[in-house]
């Protein structure tokens, strides 16, 4: 199976930042051989459901015992759903932030090396990768980031050229995992 580059249009912001996370993926999990961890992912899918699954129980409560019977158990279910919606922003917003990668480099020696990868984009054409590592025995944060415009990542027929977008995330990974944030 060839591997095509990826291409897209360049005007549709959206799908300019979804290739290039996609894209920043692969060098972290192929090059490197890391594992990537869901967590982030299922927590906020955990909160998801049980949003849903009250609603749901709102729903049949109230279709299998009409009103004014629910009353009290309808605004027990609004109150939950309030709380967990309220719940899910705040997880999105101070846990999950941009992080579309958090990938554990697995050490022989048994401590594990976190690796978080997220992106940001403005209104304009310049994209912002940021990639943080924590250092598994003394739990130290460390964290790099490069700015640059996304033409420079895209060839004149709207092709990712990965090489040049793999070389600029390499820079960044060699720089934490070393220690020389001079980046």
């Amino acid at each position: 199976m060839g591997c095509e580059p990826v291409r897209v249009d360049k005007w549709d912001g959206a799908a300019v930042k979804n290739a290039l996370d996609d894209a920043a993926k692969k060098p972290m999990l192929e090059k490197y051989c890391y594992v990537e961890n869901f967590s982030l992912i299922d927590v906020s899918l955990l909160i998801s459901t049980l949003t849903c699954t009250i609603a749901m129980f709102a729903l049949s409560w109230d279709y299998l015992y009409p009103s004014p019977e629910p009353k009290h158990v309808l605004t027990f279910c609004v109150i939950s759903y309030f709380i967990m919606s309220g719940t899910q922003i705040l997880h999105k917003s101070y846990k999950e932030k941009s992080i579309f990668l958090v990938a554990v480099q697995k050490d022989p020696v048994g401590v594990d090396h976190v690796w978080q990868v997220s992106s940001i984009t403005c209104f304009d054409d310049q994209y912002t990768l940021r990639v943080g590592f924590t250092d598994g025995k003394p739990g130290l944060y460390r964290e790099a980031s490069f700015t640059k415009s996304v033409s420079s990542f895209f060839d004149d027929s709207d092709k990712l050229v990965m090489d040049q977008f793999e070389k600029s995330i390499t820079k960044l990974h060699d720089s934490l995992a070393t220690g020389n944030l001079s980046v």
